[in-house]
């Protein structure tokens, strides 16, 4: 019994260290009213990108408007430290096993089961994932033609992405075989359908709207397979103190989602015709 107990308070003593350890940068920060977080992006025009060497993106800007509100609201000036990602489960692990003051930019979904791995901000924008093909395709509408889509077609998809998820849990309600590969970018799910009308994939409707801007190709959206309701958000290595900052920011009076500067980062970035697809309180 003795030695249970010993294991048991050695446990609990390792968990507070740990909290501690990671809360003590965050701290320091606050308390010195000066500081720097380290930002990891996930490398996605028009969400976080570099052009030239000068950051640039929705999610940069919000973060330059959360460095405003930290100077005018808690007197703590701070800088960012920028390091790119190309490869979206390198840079989800990189702030699963972070530590202090780290926080990932890639528009991460919201999930239950990530909340358990790390902290969450408040939402900044809705998403809509998308199932795409070739336009010469037959648009799967029944549950047997959606099987036969399946059955006949590869995937293409980021590792450890919510598209991935989607596609796995597609593959399961249908009782079809997983035929999945992994590509670096969502772009390249387009790239696979040209070569390919045996390839689809799932992209998220930024992604989507971003290709057919610039392409003439002909994609096709499978509307019974898309999923609505997704929201992103900044992640943070668990306990980190910095999600907290940056709920304050988001909800903090009517919420920063609901201002006119998020208004015009949207607009500076977006055009029209996807905005109401993003938006968070509109």
């Amino acid at each position: 019994m003795r030695t249970l107990k010993t294991l048991i308070l050695s446990l609990l003593v390792g968990l507070t260290i740990s909290t501690s350890a990671q809360n003590v940068q965050y701290e320091e920060v606050i308390s010195k009213k000066t500081g720097t977080i380290k930002v990891n992006y996930f490398e996605n025009e028009p969400l976080a990108y570099s052009k030239e060497g000068v950051m640039s993106g929705i999610e940069i800007d919000i973060l330059e408007e959360f460095k405003k509100w930290m100077q005018e609201n808690k007197g703590v000036s701070i800088n960012y430290e920028y390091q790119s990602y190309s490869d979206f489960d390198e840079l989800y692990t990189s702030i699963k096993e972070g530590k202090g003051n780290t926080m990932g930019v890639g528009s991460v979904t919201i999930t239950s089961q990530r909340e358990a791995e790390v902290d969450f901000s408040a939402p900044y924008l809705k998403n809509v994932s998308i199932l795409i093909t070739a336009g010469a395709v037959k648009t799967a509408r029944t549950e047997r033609e959606m099987n036969e889509l399946l059955s006949s077609m590869k995937a293409f998809t980021v590792k450890g992405s919510i598209h991935e998820d989607h596609l796995r849990k597609l593959y399961s309600i249908y009782k079809v075989a997983p035929n999945v590969s992994y590509i670096k970018d969502p772009m390249e799910v387009f790239e696979k359908i040209s070569n390919s009308s045996r390839n689809l994939g799932y992209v998220d409707v930024i992604t989507f709207w971003k290709y057919i801007r610039k392409n003439d190709q002909f994609v096709k959206m499978h509307s019974k397979a898309n999923i609505h309701d997704e929201n992103f958000g900044f992640i943070f290595p668990k306990n980190s103190g910095w999600s907290n900052e940056f709920n304050e920011f988001f909800e903090s009076g009517f919420g920063f989602t609901s201002t006119k500067t998020y208004r015009k980062i949207l607009e500076k970035h977006l055009s029209f015709e996807i905005l109401n697809s993003v938006e968070l309180n509109p």
